[in-house]
């Protein structure tokens, strides 16, 4: 029997850090309850409407920046991919294991954005190769819910202004939520749960009471350290979930 109050306060906590990076609720939250005993379907609905309704938020506060043509395009190639992977996944019962390549990628990304020539490197390489990039970051997160790896060196390679990274980030995600949610409502609804449900209201109310907060206060410099450290520590993390559940 798991503890719905420990559910709440992990939800509270990671909604803190989703509301200043833009994601970290499925980020954290997905290795932490299958640490609990969670299983795969069961996590997604538990955690994607808290994820969904404050990337909602996030998505609608920024929606006077114009989105590029281009990332309309690669936004739906990544609809695509997420879709069709997620399906496969819950049709087939498949079990991908993209981790320890992801893990290392992100290890390598926090590194490389200490270095302004790697840096730089690092963001022709994303914009030269945007599509086929989004399309294997759709795969990722349909298959191990952690695509979010690489959409926070996506964004933090694009773009500089901390509001630009953070309102590129709630898109994607929101995008990669609805579907997932949907595909489970179709597919497996009995992974859907109204305790999930009561994860929303509490993920929003943190965001405007503390995360936002946070975000506004966070300087230029102070957050592109902070986002580099975060990078390194969701590596870190997915290598650690890697070694757990191998």
């Amino acid at each position: 029997m798991h503890d719905p109050h420990l559910l709440v306060g992990i939800v509270a906590l990671l909604a803190i850090v989703q509301s200043v990076f833009g994601m970290g609720i499925l980020v954290f939250g997905t290795p932490t309850l299958l640490l609990m005993g969670y299983d795969f379907t069961s996590v997604l609905g538990l955690l994607l409407p808290a994820s969904v309704s404050i990337s909602a938020v996030q998505a609608g506060s920024a929606r006077r920046r114009a989105v590029p043509a281009a990332e309309r395009v690669t936004m739906v190639i990544c609809a695509i991919a997420v879709l069709v992977s997620l399906a496969m996944l819950v049709r087939l019962n498949l079990k991908a294991r993209a981790d320890l390549l992801i893990g290392v990628a992100m290890l390598s990304a926090a590194a490389m954005r200490y270095s302004s020539r790697l840096q730089t490197r690092l963001r022709k390489f994303v914009h030269a190769r945007s599509r086929l990039y989004v399309g294997a970051m759709g795969v990722v997160h349909g298959l191990t819910n952690m695509g979010g790896a690489l959409l926070a060196v996506y964004a933090a390679s694009r773009y500089d202004d901390k509001h630009a990274v953070r309102a590129a980030i709630s898109r994607y995600y929101l995008l990669f939520g609805a579907i997932q949610l949907g595909t489970l409502a179709l597919l497996r609804p009995a992974a859907l749960s109204v305790q999930g449900v009561a994860m929303a209201p509490v993920a929003v109310a943190i965001y405007f009471a503390v995360g936002n907060v946070l975000f506004a206060h966070a300087g230029a410099p102070l957050y592109e350290r902070a986002m580099t450290a975060f990078i390194g520590v969701y590596g870190a993390v997915v290598l650690a979930k890697t070694l757990v559940f191998a």
